[in-house]
């Protein structure tokens, strides 16, 4: 079970990637839905698809771990910690709008469950304004 993003503490990479993490619980316990800001998407037009990591797919913070595909070209999606995969958003496969549409919300992309001693440090509570290139 996921944390409800209301209730949620959202943690924010400079990568434009952002993690919710469940106030209650262990990110070691409990999956922290993971996703991208608004300004990840400055100056693209539609979402086309989403390739995503799969369930248990082990992510390394920092690293690229997947891609949504616009109109204007591509943008990078990556890991904001380190942990294993074990929910993908299917309602941004089947509508992939839903990921600009509603970037903080219901376009979030996939859960993961993070190690007990995982680091946050990279991570901030403000959410970052410049915008990221879109790669053609």
């Amino acid at each position: 079970m996921t944390a409800s993003l209301s209730s949620a503490r959202r943690l924010f990479s400079t990568e434009h990637g952002w993690m919710a993490v469940d106030p209650f619980g262990s990110p070691a316990q409990t999956p922290s839905r993971v996703g991208v800001t608004p300004a990840a998407f400055d100056g693209a037009a539609d979402v086309l698809s989403v390739d995503l990591p799969a369930v248990r797919a082990e992510l390394t913070a920092g690293e690229a771990c997947g891609t949504i595909h616009t109109s204007a070209g591509s943008v990078t999606v990556y890991a904001p910690a380190s942990g294993m995969v074990t929910i993908v958003n299917s309602a941004v496969h089947e509508d992939p709008s839903i990921v600009a549409v509603d970037p903080l919300g219901a376009g979030w992309l996939f859960a993961i469950l993070t190690p007990a001693a995982a680091s946050f440090e990279a991570l901030t509570t403000r959410e970052p304004t410049d915008a990221v290139r879109v790669d053609s």
